[in-house]
């Protein structure tokens, strides 16, 4: 009987051991106790209610209760399908004060480029200037190339680029017809002119392609006119313009860019820009502010009050101001060698009759090398620019100028030169000053400057005035007998700095001599880069001893920013690229 039972306890222990081998071999053989969260690659997303739902199915890879998993189980919380990114969507508004509009309008022929801060919110161009390093980077052209002889451009068209308002999708028709009109006889944009001397013509062999063909080799017609630096880039519907004329087109612009006119613009009164349908679609960029409001507000100390009380959120400041503007607890954002303020010559382009005065003072070299000598520009860069600026002997900041040294501070040799041209007790002349964006502080410059000139004989007369005027003089040739402040600007490729000063057929020409004009052409049909750079250089070496402008200094460019603004990649030569200010 004790045989029977122990037999019998046998089995049923081996018995036991069986069931609990087969309870153990139910577990998932896919879903080891887990140390962290289970792979999310691991968890296949249901097509119905999660497990939890059904509590008496097991799942077939969250792992046992008894694994005691150190974070929860994804496996039960897992979506229907991927979480798509979300949509930017720009909100808010920015409030941004200039110095100046320009011209406050909106073609691109029918004003000066000072009004990119605005125009390049509307228009969309060829091809864009990277902030940081100049390169040139694809716009409305995706790419271009040059023929070897310098002479013909062909730009492939970016597909699918649309005009607001259902005015269709761009064309190469659009860029031949904005080239044609920039380059009109009846064009008065900044380009206009140089862009007539050297193209001969444009063509749209199909809807996607451009070629321009030039006059004369020109390595620098991208670089100098077609980017996001000048206007010649620009550009406009060629369908809009043409069915409602330029009246109508410049009241209400239409371009490709993320910002249309929130309403028509009146002379004087702020711009007001809006994003356009759909802008989180655009090619370009998606801005983070949905409206942007430009204020024209010339008065410096009246843009630092409007800082601190917060009605705008940028602004050009001085640079006194610096100090009072960081106190405040704003922000100040300075674009590097952005500017070269200096003082230039009315009447000395001794190939055209119209715009040489021989009898000026001026017109000797002796005089403007005097007008040079007489100004300490280390005194200068160091209180009126609070050494946010350096001396230099060029008129534009540019690379291949850079190590041309200045005029050294030397009354007794500019008493010595006046006297040597016979004027040995000066002479009056009339100084017309203004300001730019950037150049605040032209105004207070021209004062400066008539200091030091008075000490050596030069009695100056202040005629506060304005760049329109003074545009308007050069282009009707009446400006021959007076000085003005005005700006270098740190032009991507030199060539165009050129083309603006040294080329006679640029009725904003400064100075102009047969011996300026070959060299000036030599260095224009030059396509070797490294010999194009060498020439440029010697080039600055000999307009600086002909003291074709009074130099001054290279400076910083400040602004007064508000908490609201995060980054802003401004590139040089003016405010611009307002639309890609982001939050902090």
């Amino acid at each position: 009987m004790r045989k029977v039972k122990s037999v019998r306890f046998v089995l049923f222990a081996i018995l036991l051991f069986a069931i609990v081998l087969l309870g153990g071999c139910a577990q998932p053989t896919a879903a080891p106790a887990p140390t962290s969260a289970p792979v999310a690659t691991a968890v296949q997303p249901p097509t119905s209610a999660p497990a939890t739902s059904a509590p008496t199915q097991a799942p077939t890879t969250a792992p046992a209760a008894t694994t005691a998993p150190t974070s929860a189980p994804v496996a039960t919380t897992a979506p229907t399908a991927a979480p798509k990114p979300a949509v930017k969507q720009p909100s808010g508004t920015l409030n941004v004060a200039l110095s100046t509009f320009e011209s406050e309008t909106f073609l691109p022929w029918n004003g000066g480029v000072a009004r990119q801060s605005y125009l390049l919110m509307i228009y969309d161009v060829l091809v864009y200037s990277d902030p940081k390093t100049d390169e040139q980077k694809p716009g409305l052209a995706e790419k271009w190339e040059m023929s070897p002889d310098g002479k013909t451009w062909t730009f492939y068209i970016r597909k699918g680029v649309q005009f607001h308002e259902s005015y269709g999708e761009l064309t190469s028709e659009d860029v031949k017809y904005s080239f044609e009109r920039m380059i009109d006889k009846t064009s008065v944009g900044s380009p206009a002119q140089l862009l007539r001397n050297i193209i001969d013509k444009v063509e749209a062999p199909d809807p996607y392609k451009v070629v321009v063909s030039l006059k004369t080799p020109y390595v620098g017609l991208v670089g100098g006119y077609l980017n996001d630096t000048n206007a010649g880039g620009i550009i406009v519907s060629k369908k809009y313009v043409t069915t409602v004329g330029d009246e109508k087109a410049n009241a209400h612009p239409i371009g490709t860019g993320p910002y249309t006119l929130a309403e028509e613009h009146k002379k004087g009164g702020p711009i007001k820009l809006t994003t356009v349908p759909e802008v989180e679609k655009h090619w370009r960029i998606t801005p983070d502010y949905q409206n942007v409001n430009l204020l024209l507000v010339p008065e410096e100390a009246t843009r630092v009050a409007m800082l601190k009380t917060g009605e705008v959120d940028l602004a050009p400041v001085s640079y006194d101001s610096i100090d009072s503007v960081k106190s405040s607890g704003l922000n100040v954002i300075s674009i590097q060698k952005n500017w070269a303020p200096l003082i230039r010559f009315g009447g000395i382009v001794t190939t055209d009759p119209k715009r040489y005065d021989a009898n000026n003072p001026w017109s000797k070299k002796e005089v403007r090398q005097a007008l040079n000598y007489a100004v300490d520009r280390a005194a200068i860069a160091k209180t009126i620019f609070k050494g946010e600026a350096t001396p230099v002997g060029a008129s534009m900041p540019l690379n291949v100028w850079s190590d041309i040294p200045p005029y050294a501070y030397d009354v007794a040799k500019a008493k010595q030169l006046l006297t040597q041209a016979g004027y040995p007790n000066g002479f009056q002349v009339p100084l017309r000053t203004f300001t730019t964006n950037p150049g605040a502080e032209l105004p207070t410059l021209g004062e400066a400057v008539a200091l030091y000139w008075k000490a050596v004989g030069i009695d100056v007369k202040i005629v506060p005035s304005d760049w329109n005027t003074v545009r308007g003089d050069l282009l009707g040739m009446k400006a021959n007998n007076y000085l003005f402040v005005q700006r270098g600007q740190p032009f991507v490729d030199f060539q165009a700095g050129f083309d603006l000063e040294y080329d006679s057929a640029n009725m904003f020409a400064i100075y102009a001599t047969p011996e300026v004009i070959q060299q000036y052409n030599q260095i224009k049909s030059e396509l070797d880069p490294k010999k194009r750079e060498q020439m440029a250089r010697e080039f600055g070496l000999y307009v600086k001893d002909e003291a074709t402008n009074v130099f001054l200094v290279s400076a910083n460019d400040p602004y007064g920013a508000s908490k609201k603004i995060g980054r802003w990649s401004s590139i040089r030569m003016r405010p611009q690229n307002i639309e890609y200010i982001t939050r902090p």
